[in-house]
């Protein structure tokens, strides 16, 4: 009888731990709000002119934002496949109350990222640190024109230096 007592509180403790994590508030955030739909991203990286297909939606539940871009210059090598293709997911650490990112993209595991952003009005700031320099991205969401501002920055040596200067259009 011993063990049937004890396979019957085990089973429901594996029952009660799904539950508590399913049981987390939706996340409501204006900003990150303001982020969804469907977007056109243009402007330079590396000096480079580019234009990007960006399509952001709220996904796990309703705890991040994923931002789905693709870039519409082809590889030359294989023509049907970007330049360029990342995921991006953002959503909230309660713990360190801070917006929690994490970069993937076609370059692999190895130059995947997770950054941090305080909370701010009208931007997300985040900071990717690695042992070679940070790596800064900036939202920066501008209300009268309903558009986004996308900076990002390589530091080398303690200075910051333009990686992409970008705008983000419905």
């Amino acid at each position: 009888m011993r063990p049937s007592i004890l396979l019957r509180a085990v089973f429901l403790v594996i029952l009660a731990v799904p539950t508590a994590y399913a049981q987390q508030p939706v996340l409501e955030d204006q900003l990150l709000n303001a982020l969804t739909g469907k977007w056109v991203l243009s402007g330079t990286i590396r000096k480079t002119s580019t234009t990007h297909d960006v399509d952001i939606q709220w996904v796990l539940n309703h705890q991040f934002v994923q931002i789905h871009e693709v870039s519409r210059e082809r590889l030359a090598s294989d023509p049907t496949k970007p330049q360029y293709e990342a995921i991006v997911m953002i959503g909230w650490d309660a713990n360190k109350q801070q917006y929690v990112v994490y970069w993937t993209d076609i370059y692999g595991g190895g130059f995947s990222l997770r950054g941090y952003a305080e909370k701010l009005p009208a931007s997300i700031p985040m900071v990717f640190k690695a042992d070679d320099g940070n790596f800064y991205t900036t939202f920066t969401y501008d209300d009268k024109t309903k558009s986004w501002r996308w900076d990002m920055d390589n530091e080398k040596d303690g200075k910051r230096q333009e990686f992409a200067r970008l705008t983000m259009t419905r």
